[in-house]
């Protein structure tokens, strides 16, 4: 080391803590999930069938395992660019691929254990490696791992990838032997690849089946999502927006994909206009949905963070497009503030009385069908949403009647009454002025 050098380098530990440090385990555990499902890709090129293929996740208190038959990485790809720490630049591309940043496996892997098994099958190579951290923290100069066995031959059967890690650290056997997390992680993976599940991956956690949950909006003659589509850097970009069944008001919001992937999840926060442009949430508007999809053949246009749970607010290509969300967004939730009878900012026709609707909300939907969104036909959207008008009616049996009278003069009229109330004051002379002048 040169006399004016100073040594900049970082400890092994210092690297790994700082890279699992934010990631919560469902998140480590998805990127694993997302690998696969980028060999899926690859190896599918037309991204729209995946039948035949699977990945499987097994675990307990004592493991973690991963395996998929998406067809595995070579030799030289392991070598160069699997196991670097971040993506170099001449890395070579998977088209539509979720595997953004290089980091998710090495994080993952370092999140749960000490003792790591890799083994991949190619058509024309296989490889295994063995990991022992703790031993590879020690020695703070080789930053390198070796093959424990290497074929360069063809090969024959399942064509895939399996990890496995033991020894794992006392917080994740913890966290992995809960029911709890099992039931957590099928649907974060649910949501995650409902595209690539759709199409035919088969995806099992502990020997449980994903199935398949399509998003729905109502479509009819009368009934028709708004839809936009347009074209930022490099990132081709479709929004949906219109009405689904009732139910959870907390499935309510807008879903944010990128490449396929979910990467947000009902969301009914200022992120995506509500309170910051559009009214704040109300379980009013527990039927409207609304879909973003963000697609590019190139991952590193695409607006997400790292752990692939969130939106970058400052992209620019997302900055361009949430004012359509809001624009899109308010058509549907005006209309079914209209079906539940509600009042509108400060209109004088609805003061001090009380208004309904001529059709009911099943009215409205009883001609309409639930399609799934990834089906809708073109010829079946609108670029403005469009719904029945809905006509609100006076409420015949009663209404309001409201005014101010001097306090005095309430005071003596309550004493003559015999009564207490203003409510009392009212409806007594109400009813006497009735019965003396209309009958």
């Amino acid at each position: 080391m040169n006399s004016n050098e100073i040594n900049a380098a970082p400890t092994k530990s210092f690297f790994i803590d700082m890279l699992i440090k934010d990631i919560p385990l469902i998140d480590a555990i998805a990127d694993l999930v997302d690998n696969s499902v980028d060999a899926a890709i690859n190896i599918r090129k037309d991204h729209d069938n995946f039948e035949g293929l699977e990945v499987n996740l097994n675990f307990n208190k004592d493991y973690f395992e991963i395996n998929d038959n998406c067809g595995g990485f070579d030799t030289e790809t392991a070598k160069n660019y699997a196991f670097r720490f971040g993506r170099p630049e001449h890395a070579p591309s998977i088209e539509k691929s979720i595997g953004r940043f290089g980091v998710g496996m090495k994080r993952a892997l370092f999140k749960m254990g000490n003792n790591i098994t890799i083994d991949s099958k190619t058509k024309n190579t296989y490889f295994e490696m063995n990991i022992d951290v703790q031993k590879w923290k020690e020695d703070s100069e080789k930053w390198v791992w070796e093959f424990t066995k290497v074929n360069s031959e063809e090969q024959e059967d399942t064509f895939g990838t399996k990890i496995k890690v033991e020894c794992l650290y006392p917080e994740v056997s913890n966290v992995l032997s809960k029911s709890t997390f099992t039931d957590a992680l099928i649907k974060e993976i649910r949501l995650s690849h409902e595209k690539v599940i759709e199409k035919g991956l088969k995806i099992t956690i502990n020997e449980i089946e994903i199935n398949h949950e399509p998003s729905q909006l109502y479509v009819s003659e009368n009934i028709k999502p708004a839809y936009f589509k347009t074209e930022v850097e490099g990132v081709n970009v479709e929004v949906i927006a219109g009405i689904s069944k009732t139910g959870n008001p907390r499935e309510a919001g807008w879903y944010i994909y990128c490449n396929g992937r979910l990467i947000v999840f009902a969301d009914r926060t200022q992120l995506t206009g509500w309170g910051d442009g559009h009214p704040m949430f109300h379980p009013t508007f527990a039927m409207f949905r609304g879909y973003v999809f963000f697609d590019s053949d190139d991952s590193n246009n695409l607006p997400w963070n790292t752990t692939k749970n969130g939106i970058d607010q400052d992209s620019n290509v997302y900055q361009a497009i949430r004012p359509h969300l809001l624009n899109m967004m308010k058509p549907v939730t005006n209309f079914l503030k209209k079906l539940k009878s509600e009042p509108f900012g400060n209109d004088e026709q609805f003061e001090n009385e009380e208004y309904e609707t001529e059709m009911g909300l099943n009215d409205f939907v009883s001609e309409a069908s639930l399609k799934d969104v990834s089906k809708i036909e073109k010829i079946e959207l609108s670029k403005k949403f469009i719904a029945p008008e809905v006509k609100l009616v006076r409420k015949q049996s009663t209404q309001k009647i409201q005014y101010n009278m001097p306090v005095s003069q309430i005071d003596k009229v309550k004493e003559v009454l015999e009564v207490t109330s203003l409510k009392e004051v009212g409806e007594k002379t109400f009813e006497y002025f009735y019965r003396m002048e209309c009958r």
